[in-house]
């Protein structure tokens, strides 16, 4: 389902280097990751690329656990809400058309009636498109040789041990190749005080990645994936400027 025709407030672009701190993996080795699948790091032609969808899934996965840990009262203080996931989705696709969701997230942000959650409404949902939108991470780091093979004792999966003189071949990303990626973030008018707390969530989520480590790609239990994050611009781009009147 589309998102539900909430007019636009304005445009905010924030751009982020990425600089990898151990080597990145690139694709899917099957029969060797421990603790289930990772969204891919891929490669076209001789670069390596880190998709939008990755890049989302790591970020989202990392704040949404870490406001999770905060208390009520935190989070009315930072958002002015405090219900982060929406219970019963299924349940509100089968019952509610478009007009009903609609006016559920404004009674929801306006405090009549809270059901939709706030990280649902940053991130998207089977209910309504994301207004946050991630770019592929790109590389700015200019070389001839971006990644490398390694090489690890293969693991078998059922007992949890290493297989005597069976090794695997891994495609890997130096460390320090700097990526850059952009998150765009469409700030929608929810009838709500400004800013709303969906805005404040954004605002807070630009200031928790700046200068922040995450994992991103595969095999992190060897060690792989931790890359630091650091803001290189922030733009806000209000609709005078957007709409160009002849």
């Amino acid at each position: 389902m589309g998102f539900l025709h909430s007019s636009l407030k304005y445009k905010r672009i924030v751009t982020f280097e990425i600089e990898p701190e151990e080597f990145l993996h690139i694709g899917d080795t099957k029969g060797l990751q421990i603790g289930g699948a990772d969204l891919p790091i891929i490669k076209i032609g001789n670069k390596p690329i880190i998709p939008g969808s990755s890049l989302k899934g790591a970020i989202r996965n990392e704040f949404s656990r870490t406001v999770s840990g905060l208390s009520e009262n935190k989070l009315k203080q930072l958002f002015g809400y405090t219900k982060l996931f929406t219970d019963n989705i299924q349940d509100i696709l089968k019952e509610q058309d478009t007009r009903q969701i609609a006016e559920m997230i404004k009674n929801s942000l306006n405090g009549k009636d809270s059901k939709i959650g706030l990280l649902d409404l940053l991130f998207g949902s089977e209910i309504f498109a994301s207004p946050t939108i991630f770019t592929d991470g790109l590389p700015v780091t200019q070389t001839e040789e971006y990644v490398t093979d390694r090489y690890h004792v293969r693991i078998d999966q059922d007992r949890d041990v290493a297989k005597k003189g069976n090794l695997v071949d891994v495609e890997a990303v130096y460390p320090k190749i700097k990526f850059e990626f952009k998150i765009i973030y469409n700030s929608l008018n929810y009838n709500t005080t400004d800013p709303s707390p969906v805005d404040k969530a954004f605002d807070y989520l630009v200031k928790f990645l700046d200068k922040s480590e995450i994992l991103l790609g595969g095999w992190k239990s060897r060690g792989y994936g931790l890359v630091k994050l650091t803001k290189k611009n922030d733009e806000t781009i209000n609709l005078d400027n957007l709409l160009v009147i002849r």
